[in-house]
Parts: C-alpha cells; sequence; structure tokens
C-alpha cells in the first residue's frame, strides 16, 4: 500500500487548502474555488485532503527558502528561468500550487520557452502521494504536445553548442508525452518511468534528471488497484539518488527522495546524514522540514523526530496567522499539517517528550471531537492525540474529554480513559471503558480502508487488559492479553498502513514487561530484543532487556 510513503495526510482538512509561503511573501493573498482530486486517486491515499490552495499571492512572486533542483532551460528572459527553476524547487518540495503557478509565470513571461510548458505538465503532474486520474491528464497532454512543437524549431543539437541543450529538453518532453498519452494510468506511469531511465542513460552526469527519473520510478511503483508495490523500481531509484549524493550532498531534491526510498527498503539510516542538512537549506519549506523525522524516527532518533515536527507544525501556524485564516480551524487547512502534527506525536510519545506531545496532541483532539465526517483512516491517525493524552495528561483532564462523533476516535477516548482510569486504580471503571470499545465499527465485508481502524479497536482492548492484569499481579493473563495485541500490531495489514506506525509504541514491549514480572527473563529478553527491532532505541524496550539481562546474569 501506498500508506508507507504518504507525506501528506489530512485529517479531515476542507477541500481547499492553502500553501505554505514564507512569512516575507505574504502581501497580496486572494481566495480560490476549490478544486476536489482527480478521478482514480486511492481512497487510502488521499481521504480527506487535497492538494490545493486557499491563499496565494496575488502577484506571482519567487519564493525562496524552498531549497535547490532549478536548471538551465532554452529562454531569453531572465525572470522566465527565474520562475521556471522556482517552480522546479517548488515542485520537488511537494508546494504543489505555487510550483505550478511559479510554472505558469514562467510560460506567461516567455510563451516560446518549452520547457516552461514542460515545467507546468510535470508540477501538474501525480506524485508519490497522491495520483491524476485520466481526465486530469488530458490537458496536460496539450501543454506537452505544445511543448514539443516549440522545441521541434530549435533545430538539431550540435555539441557543444547552445543547441545541446535543446536536445536534453526534446528528451524530457517526449519522455513526458509518455506519462500523458491517453490509456491505463498506471501503465502510462511506467512507460514514462522507463523512458526517464532511458534520458538519464543518456545524460549519466545530469543530477536534475537522475532525481526526475528516481522520481518517476517512485511513482511508478504504486498500482492503485494492486494490494502491494512494486520494490524494483524504489531500488532502482535509490540506486541513482545515491549517485546524485555522491557528487552533490545537498541536493535538496535527492534528499527528499532518498529519505523516502530509503524508509521504504528500510534502510533509513542510509539517508542519516542528508536528512541532517535538509531543514537548514529549505528553511520554509515546512515539507521539507518535516522530511527528516521519517529517517529520524526510524533510526530512533525519537526526540529529533519531535523535535522537527514540532518546527514544521510552528511554520504551518505562522502561515495561517499571516495568512488571515480563521483561528483555530485555518491551520488545519493547510497541506500537510496534519501529517507534522501526527508524526511530531508519534516521535514525542517515543522520547518521554511530554510537553511537545501535549502542545500537538490537545488541538489535535479538539479539532477531532468536532469533526462529523472522516475517513477511517483519518480517524485512525487522529486518535494517537488520544494516546498522548493518556499517557501524558492529568487524568482528570482525559476524563472530562467530550465524546467525539465518529466511531474509532470514540473507541480512541475510551482507551485514554481507561488509562486515566488505571493510574487512578478504578478497576471498574477501565472495564466499563474496555467493554465499550466496540469488537468492530464497519459493516459487511471490511475493504482495506477499513482493515486498519478495525485492528486499532482489538489492539486498544488488549492493551487495556494487559495492564490491568499487571496492575492487579496477573502477569500470566497479562502475557496473554499483550502477545494477542502484539499480533494484531505485527500483521501487515496494520504494520504498513500508516507511518509513523498507528499505535504508537510496539505491545511486544508489555509483553516482555510481563514475562519479566512472571519470572521469565529468558523469554522477556526475546521479546525486548524483538521490540527493538520493530523500534529501533526505544528507550521502555531498553529498560526492560537491560532488567531482563540483569537477572540472567544473577543465576
Amino acid at each position: 500500500m501506498k500508506a508507507i510513503v504518504l507525506a501528506g495526510i489530512l485529517l479531515g482538512s476542507t477541500a481547499a487548502m492553502a500553501q505554505d509561503i514564507p512569512p516575507e511573501q505574504h502581501k497580496h493573498p486572494m481566495s480560490e474555488a476549490a478544486a476536489s482530486n482527480g478521478a482514480g486517486v486511492p481512497a487510502d491515499m488521499h481521504a480527506g485532503h487535497s492538494h490545493d490552495d486557499e491563499v496565494r499571492p496575488r502577484v506571482p512572486t519567487l519564493l525562496p527558502g524552498y531549497g535547490n533542483g532549478g536548471f538551465a532551460v532554452t529562454t531569453g528572459l531572465p525572470q522566465a528561468q527565474a520562475f521556471f527553476s522556482n517552480g522546479m524547487e517548488l515542485g520537488a518540495a511537494f508546494a504543489h500550487k505555487a510550483a505550478i503557478d511559479a510554472m505558469a509565470e514562467a510560460v506567461r513571461l516567455d510563451p516560446s520557452c518549452a520547457m516552461c510548458l514542460w515545467g507546468q505538465a510535470l508540477t501538474s503532474g501525480p506524485t508519490i502521494n497522491y495520483g491524476k486520474g485520466a481526465a486530469d491528464r488530458v490537458p496536460l497532454l496539450k501543454l506537452v504536445q505544445k511543448a514539443q512543437a516549440l522545441a521541434a524549431k530549435a533545430g538539431t543539437a550540435k555539441a557543444g553548442t547552445a543547441k545541446a541543450r535543446t536536445a536534453k529538453e526534446r528528451d524530457l518532453i517526449g519522455a513526458l508525452m509518455t506519462r500523458y498519452r491517453p490509456g491505463v494510468v498506471h501503465q502510462r506511469d511506467v512507460d514514462y518511468a522507463a523512458a526517464m531511465r532511458k534520458v538519464a542513460a543518456r545524460y549519466p552526469q545530469d543530477n536534475e534528471i537522475a532525481v526526475l527519473a528516481a522520481d518517476a520510478l517512485m511513482v511508478s511503483a504504486f498500482d492503485e488497484g494492486a494490494d502491494d508495490f512494486n520494490h524494483k523500481p524504489i531500488e532502482e531509484a535509490q540506486g541513482l539518488l545515491e549517485t546524485v549524493l555522491k557528487r552533490a550532498p545537498e541536493h535538496t531534491p535527492a534528499i527528499h527522495f532518498y529519505i523516502h526510498a530509503t524508509e521504504i527498503n528500510r534502510q533509513p539510516e542510509l539517508a542519516e546524514p542528508f536528512a541532517d542538512k535538509l531543514a537548514g537549506l529549505a528553511p520554509h519549506a515546512s515539507h521539507l522540514v518535516h522530511m527528516p523525522s521519517h529517517t529520524y524516527y526510524w533510526v530512533g532518533r525519537y526526540q529529533d523526530a519531535a523535535d522537527t515536527n514540532w518546527r514544521a507544525v510552528q511554520i504551518g501556524m505562522a502561515n495561517a496567522k499571516r495568512l488571515g485564516l480563521p483561528e483555530p480551524k485555518g491551520v488545519w487547512d493547510l497541506p500537510y499539517h496534519s501529517h507534522n502534527v501526527i508524526y511530531g506525536l508519534g516521535g514525542a510519545l517515543m522520547a518521554g517528550d511530554a510537553r511537545t506531545a501535549l502542545n500537538l496532541a490537545r488541538p489535535l483532539v479538539a479539532h477531532s471531537t468536532e469533526r462529523e465526517n472522516a475517513e477511517p483512516f483519518s480517524q485512525l491517525l487522529a486518535a494517537s492525540g488520544y494516546f498522548a493524552l493518556a499517557r501524558f495528561d492529568d487524568p482528570a483532564a482525559v476524563l472530562a474529554l467530550p465524546e467525539p462523533k465518529l466511531p474509532y476516535l470514540q473507541a480512541a477516548r475510551h482507551y485514554a480513559r481507561g488509562e486515566a482510569l488505571l493510574w487512578l486504580g478504578d478497576m471498574a471503571g477501565v472495564k466499563a471503558e474496555m467493554a465499550a470499545i466496540p469488537e468492530k465499527v464497519a459493516s459487511g465485508t471490511i475493504d482495506r480502508d477499513h482493515k486498519g481502524p478495525e485492528a486499532m479497536l482489538g489492539i486498544l482492548r488488549a492493551v487495556l487488559e494487559g495492564k490491568m492484569a499487571m496492575r492487579e499481579k496477573r502477569y500470566a493473563d497479562a502475557a496473554k492479553a499483550f502477545r494477542r495485541g502484539a499480533e494484531i500490531e505485527e500483521t501487515p495489514e496494520f504494520m504498513e498502513f500508516s507511518d509513523p506506525p498507528a499505535f504508537w509504541y510496539p505491545v511486544r514491549r508489555d509483553l516482555a514487561a510481563a514475562l519479566l514480572a512472571q519470572g521469565d527473563a529468558a523469554g522477556a529478553r526475546a521479546q525486548a530484543e524483538q521490540s527493538l527491532r520493530l523500534r529501533m532505541r526505544d528507550p521502555v524496550a531498553e529498560d526492560v532487556l537491560r532488567g531482563a539481562e540483569a537477572v540472567l546474569a544473577r543465576r
């Protein structure tokens, strides 16, 4: 499923979004009607969110601070070149609408610029986070056809002359044509990746082309009709990006996609030195400021994951304020804001950072409580707010939380109340909250969009049951309950359903603790080690492991 690379999951956002724009650019906002996602977009990828902007600068403006990645094209107008390069930077930073606007301005400035039209078509197309249906590709094909006609007028290229650039441009335009030709959408993305592979081989020293090829390969790996994705294009993309980063270790588009590729390929440690640079290279791009957390979380740098997302959230909040969006709702309409919040919670919960967790969780829960409609997947992600309150907030405040309207969030609230009552020693109350978590919410056949949320119900019940048994020193019962919860949590359907993981810690570490309390130090050690393979450097699992090893050393 694509959920593992979702950079932009937005809980219940409105159909219109506000672009993240640097502070100095917020001068002439204008409203724009919302546009829906294209046909054929997988529901699990795009539930409840759009990639359009609600507010943008009225006057086209170059937006600095979004990284690098632009390159010279054939145009006689420096300002058209500047907007083209900025459009490439914005597109690679997933500032989608701003990238399209920049390319449109480049076209307006120089209607004869073939690559400006190519850029407009490219930035309007699919990314690893969202697709473009067949109907949406029809006008993009027309843009590329016009670009091809303009590029053909440049004449035959000769090595060592300015015309050599036009040969490269014609190759890029021809490749993009394959993506937008009529036909099955996924097959056309595969065709485009194959065409870009050839272009990259033709220009092996060109970093920008290599990154474009890598991006194309990653998009081609996902077929909305398939249960899983094709790992081979991701592996090939990773190799291309490594070549670029050897030559240009501060290439922000390459770093962005490399973080994604290494995460998918379960090699996040490879991206760590590049992730450390990214926020400083693109300080105004909230998505790129956030991206290192995809590496930090999986190498066990949980506090860094929390801090990185807190900075990204602050950028979003500042943008919402400068854009004059209504409080508190407006910030949730910003692209990727919810994803930043949820990823920040994932890091803060694992790190034990109560301040960051509460500062992120309270607005998320307040926002979620008022929602009347949200996809099951969005509800699953928003549940992290309740988990944070359960762990860090005053039990009285948790018990005072109003009931949300959405069923999976109702279950998360019951879980949070159960945790609060455990802390207060009210076992009868814990049993009541556990009983209030339904065995299932979905009716009829459970589709893939419900599998994760439905699995969560079983995890929540098992964890409360296990913690109650631990409190009552029924360690064998606790181990049984925790084992059941861990087995549900570790199914492929749940483990790969969201990023970060939808349940905030490995339940297997609870199983290890129960076994240790039961006197089974060897079993506890084995389970703690297995838990640490799921979450590297988890401080709680490490404590259990040390405890088990200490017992074994005394024997």
